[in-house]
């Protein structure tokens, strides 16, 4: 068979994305019957009942091997105290719970007691991240004997752990849930197919507490790549330091957040991360550098095949490599598709590159099948299969066009001088081509999945890749790599080559600065299916034997993937559309005016945590989901960061017709930052304080307060919240921003008229807005509070919610319903849902 691996490995994708979809998992018992059926198969005349028999047997155990993250065995929770399991309170929990960890979720911290195992991530935010496996939580009275995965979440400081230290701590076990927002990942089934089904949060490192270091090969490398690490750090300077130890240890915590941004925005992030080109550069130089040392000797000549016997020796190196950098999954596959070669030429076998890749892919699947929804496992057998599928065939026609002997002419004319000249241009042109051709394949197989996860696709990452390409692959990794094994032993000279690696970091973080003013496209919003589809142009050029037939079924395929790109048209239906979208505790709502322009009123944020980054990882994923190309009314109801952040993000990012604003200044920094990208965009900008009502988008914008632009009496920024009313025929909406309950008093005593359909409630729901007055004067159907799950301000108030119930009027929330989608008809007509899920 040609392709012995392709039958069994397509099932077990198919078999895992089939389960992944449904959500639930074949019973067990099907495995064992499709084992002994295989094995009947096998001895049947003709091999169609064998493979399908296997494809069958292969499909049921992708499916089978999700079961204990998807379908989690029940585990009674008897014995645990009343009040202690969040979904059965006041009694004994009797529930089946996913994970024995998970069970003792609850309101208030407990002492918990685990060992890491794995090394500890930092993040460019300034926090950081582990994975701890618990063995004993201790509460008030008792202490209990538990097993269980837990995420650490660290907001500030960088851990000093490493794998095998045994850590105490205080701290409130947590259920991982989603935001319930449209576009986002399934953040509870990733953490699902990590073994993690409880999280954890401390506010400093230092919280962590060391009970006792850890022990073995394991731990023993963490320290040694810490200490790489910081020497990395004192010998470069601090961005280019962070961005050497993502190249050569896999470590992206001290890359800046604007570099690492400008990187991405580049599509040239890839170089940040450990991945088969670095590998193969690492694993030919350390052969070449084996064969200087070992050519000399004639004893080894004569008793060897020394290439042979390097390339093999040259693979534990990069093996030992592999544990060093973290082990990602683009690292492994590079070392799995390198064994295979080294083997084969062992062996005397030709390798062929497309079994080579499926050989790297079953080595990993068939030991850790979950490894399939690692975003970096996609992107990186992608890419790779791209390079074979696509660069492969292409190359060769490269060598004709810069001549088939490297000599840039063919018949190579001139003299001896003058051909060595040309050769060495006509190597030049040849080696450009291919870089052209390898980086082409690459971002091709690659564009759908990464428009799909990052919402966003480079238009300028080819021309990214033929800068950066050289100066960091082949001189920054290369120079960085050889100062590793230097810097125990020859601290001296592994800092000269350190600093001539950070060198060459400067020149292309120069370029990818620059490059990274290009626009992004933001439009294209693929779904799974198209992401098969994608899959299925690569399979047809691969496998389809007859290469005309296989060009013909990948060009059809590319067209399907064209037309479904095509975004909707613009013209509206003529209802008013609201999204309240749940970016945890604060605001953004997303309006679709009746002529099919796009409203976004407030972006979220958090308070004192920009790391948080609402507008990449919530907006532009709903936006994306959501058809939005293009914001034409960008409005923000006054300056504290939960309204503010990601509106930042959008007018720095999107493309926005307007702002809208109250006109009421502020000195806060984000702010400035915000009129500052606003001016240097030329987005115009509209104060609405004291402006008579207009029409926008096919509906009536009344803005109703403030009523100039000087701030609040009180001094707080609250009380200066844009209120404005949407009007479309008889339905209306009325935002309050923030306003508090003496704002709320002004507006009633300047006889403002408030009533509405639908109200945005004020301030999240707190107990100083939405009073009794405002409410009868409003006299909405239906209300929607903004907040965060769980949070912290205890919101919405309890009395809040009750003098809206009292009144009749429906309550929606979006720490409990997720985002919640508004239909206005012009006839007064509300429909309200939760189409993307709730929490409960």
């Amino acid at each position: 068979m040609e392709r012995p691996l392709l039958v069994p490995l397509a099932s077990l994708i198919a078999g895992l994305c089939a389960a992944d979809f449904c959500g639930s998992t074949p019973p067990e018992w099907a495995l064992a019957a499709l084992l002994l059926t295989t094995l009947a198969a096998s001895f049947v005349t003709g091999g169609l009942p064998f493979l399908l028999s296997l494809s069958l047997l292969f499909f049921v155990w992708g499916g089978v091997s999700l079961k204990p993250l998807l379908e989690p065995s029940s585990i009674p929770a008897k014995g645990i105290p009343a009040g202690i399991c969040q979904s059965c309170r006041g009694a004994s929990c009797e529930c089946p719970v996913a994970d024995a960890l998970a069970r003792f979720a609850a309101e208030s911290p407990v002492l918990i007691e685990g060992v890491v195992d794995e090394r500890p991530v930092g993040l460019a935010s300034g926090g950081g991240r582990l994975f701890l496996q618990v063995d004993r939580l201790y509460r008030e009275h008792d202490d209990t004997a538990v097993t269980g995965r837990l995420l650490v979440q660290i907001k500030e400081g960088r851990a000093q752990l490493c794998t095998g230290d045994r850590i105490l701590f205080s701290s409130k076990i947590r259920k991982p849930r989603s935001y319930g927002i449209p576009g986002e990942m399934d953040h509870p089934r990733q953490l699902a197919y990590q073994g993690v089904f409880a999280t954890s949060f401390v506010k400093e490192a230092d919280d962590l507490l060391l009970v006792r270091a850890g022990e073995g090969w394991r731990h023993r490398i963490d320290l040694l790549a810490g200490s790489l690490g910081r020497f990395i750090t004192e010998q470069a300077p601090v961005a280019e330091g962070g961005v050497l130890k993502a190249l050569l240890l896999g470590d992206k915590a001290d890359v800046p957040e604007e570099l690492n941004d400008a990187y991405a925005r580049s599509g040239v992030n890839h170089i940040l991360s450990i991945s088969g080109f670095h590998v193969g550069i690492i694993f030919l130089g350390i052969f070449q550098m084996l064969y200087l040392g070992a050519r000399g000797s004639e004893y080894l000549a004569l008793h060897l095949n020394l290439r042979k016997a390097l390339l093999f020796a040259a693979l534990p190196v990069v093996v030992f490599y592999l544990f060093l950098s973290g082990g990602a999954p683009a690292t492994l596959r590079s070392v799995l598709m390198i064994a295979a070669l080294v083997a084969a030429l062992q062996l005397k076998r030709e390798v062929e590159p497309v079994n080579a890749v499926m050989l790297a892919a079953c080595a990993i699947l068939f030991v850790a099948p979950r490894t399939l929804f690692d975003v970096s496992f996609q992107l990186s057998f992608l890419a790779i299969w791209g390079l074979v599928a696509l660069a492969q065939p292409l190359s060769a026609r490269v060598g004709r066009v810069a001549g088939a002997d490297g000599s840039g002419a063919p018949g190579g004319a001139g003299g001896v001088g003058a051909g060595a000249g040309v050769s060495a241009a006509g190597a030049a042109v040849r080696w450009l081509l291919l870089l052209i051709v390898a980086s082409a394949a690459a971002v091709l197989a690659t564009v759908v999945p990464v428009a799909y996860y990052f919402h966003r696709i480079s238009l300028i990452g080819l021309l990214a890749n033929l800068v950066i390409i050289p100066l960091m692959g082949y001189g920054a990794v290369v120079a960085g790599f050889a100062s590793l094994p230097l810097i125990l032993v020859a601290p001296v000279p592994a800092g000269w080559l350190l600093r001539f690696a950070a060198f060459l970091v400067t020149l292309s973080d120069a370029v990818i600065l620059y490059l990274a003013r290009a626009p992004v496209l933001t439009g294209y919003s693929p779904t799974k299916v198209d992401l098969l589809l994608a899959c299925l142009v690569l399979c047809a050029i691969t496998f389809i034997s007859s290469r005309r037939a296989g060009l013909f079924a990948a060009l059809a395929l590319v067209a399907v993937l064209a037309v479904r790109a095509v975004p909707a048209g613009g013209a509206g239906d003529g209802l008013l559309r609201l999204v309240f979208l749940s970016v945890g505790q604060g605001d953004a709502t997303l309006i679709g005016l009746p002529d099919g322009k796009w409203m976004l009123l407030d972006g979220g944020g958090r308070a004192g945590d920009t790391g948080m980054r609402v507008g990449q990882r919530l907006l532009l994923p709903a936006l994306s989901r959501l058809g939005v190309g293009r914001i034409d009314f960008l409005v923000l109801s006054h300056e504290h960061p939960d309204h503010l952040q990601g509106v930042l993000f959008l007018a720095a990012n999107f493309e926005v017709g307007e702002f809208w604003e109250s006109g009421v200044v502020s000195d806060s920094p984000e702010y400035q930052q915000l009129k500052w990208l606003l001016a240097a965009r030329d987005i115009p900008v509209r104060a609405l304080a004291s402006h008579p009502p207009f029409a926008a988008g096919g509906a009536l914008v009344e803005p109703l307060w403030p009523l100039s632009s000087l701030p609040a009496a009180s001094g707080d920024a609250n009380d200066s919240s844009l209120v404005l009313r949407l009007r479309h025929g008889k339905s209306s909406v009325l935002f309050t921003g923030d306003l508090r309950a003496e704002a709320e008093g002004e507006l009633l005593a300047l006889g403002v008229p408030l009533d509405c359909s639908l109200l945005k409630v004020a301030h999240h729901g707190s107990k100083y807005s939405s009073t009794d007055p405002f409410l009868a004067a409003a006299s909405p159907k239906v209300a929607v509070i903004s907040a965060g799950y769980q949070n912290p301000f205890r919101l919405p108030a309890p009395s809040t919610v009750a003098r809206l119930q009292k009144r009749g009027i429906r309550v929606y929330r979006t720490d409990l319903d997720g985002s919640v989608q508004a239909v206005c008809r012009p006839d007064g007509t509300l429909v309200l849902s939760t189409p993307w899920g709730h929490f409960n």
